[in-house]
């Protein structure tokens, strides 16, 4: 069988009532073995540019942000379940397929 994956789209992270967005967030499950991958992108000006900690890159997030990207994360993580449950039933149609 080919290799295959479902995607589930890019969902931006957001604070409510902001217009620019500070990310994004996007899902993936691979076949035939339906391993997942989940990348989220952060934009540069999040990270500070020295750490307290040596080779590690110091993110700075609100609690509010923190928040969209625990519920953003949670969707992705739904909708690849779901799109994992509908492809093993052969339920997707093939341009569900990349």
């Amino acid at each position: 069988m080919e290799s295959r994956r479902v995607f589930t789209g890019t969902y931006l992270l957001q604070k409510e009532g902001e217009e620019k967005h500070f990310g994004f967030i996007q899902g993936f499950s691979y076949l035939p073995d339906y391993s997942t991958e989940i990348k989220i992108y952060i934009n540069e000006n999040k990270f500070e540019l020295k750490s307290d900690v040596d080779e590690m890159k110091l993110l700075v997030l609100d609690r509010e942000e923190l928040e969209v990207i625990s519920k953003a994360s949670s969707y992705v993580e739904g909708s690849l379940n779901a799109m994992i449950s509908l492809s093993k039933r052969k339920l997707l149609k093939d341009d569900a397929y990349s």
